[in-house]
């Protein structure tokens, strides 16, 4: 039986939907980044996450019905894509901290979702979180990485405000 077919409770239903709602933007970030015609090696770095975040909401697409989408998905979108494009335009060092704040977030978020005692109802949605929740980890160690030294001053205030934008996008993806 599809995931899909399983009647959903109110609580995981409302948190897929932010965690659609969150690889919509993580898309986006990837394409806002690919906009700037980055150099090869930011362009292979983004063309692989990427690719893993499509595999990503695909898997969300197939859990969360079409009606219990949130209908702020052009608004994460935009947020996604700016969220990209104006770190890179700035270096690849921006890029690269900017996807490690986010995947710092993820981290968190699926980890709070993870070990929520009403998703044991729900084992292969369990079991798909935390293997997005592992390929997230890994794309911010390989971005903290490629950062290379800790975030400057301008830089650490950019990445607490990814950071808040993120909750609040999840807070709001939740309800609408």
């Amino acid at each position: 039986m599809a995931v899909a077919a399983i009647a959903l409770s109110t609580w995981l239903e409302a948190e897929l939907r932010s965690d659609q709602a969150g690889e919509t933007g993580a898309v986006w970030i990837y394409r806002g980044v690919l906009a700037t015609r980055p150099d090869p090696a930011l362009r292979q770095f983004c063309l692989q996450h990427l690719a893993t975040e499509q595999q990503h909401l695909a898997e969300m697409n197939a859990l969360l019905p079409k009606q219990a989408r949130s209908v702020l998905l052009p608004i994460w979108r935009l947020a996604g894509f700016l969220t990209g494009f104006l770190p890179a335009c700035f270096g690849e060092r921006s890029v690269y901290l900017t996807v490690a704040a986010v995947e710092t977030f993820v981290q968190a978020h699926y980890q709070q979702q993870i070990v929520h005692a009403e998703l044991n109802q729900y084992p292969d949605i369990k079991k798909k979180l935390v293997a997005f929740m592992q390929d997230e980890i890994e794309h911010k160690d390989e971005a903290t990485n490629l950062a290379g030294e800790p975030a400057g001053s301008v830089a650490a205030r950019w990445c607490e405000l990814v950071g808040a934008g993120s909750e609040i996008a999840v807070k709001l993806a939740r309800r609408v």
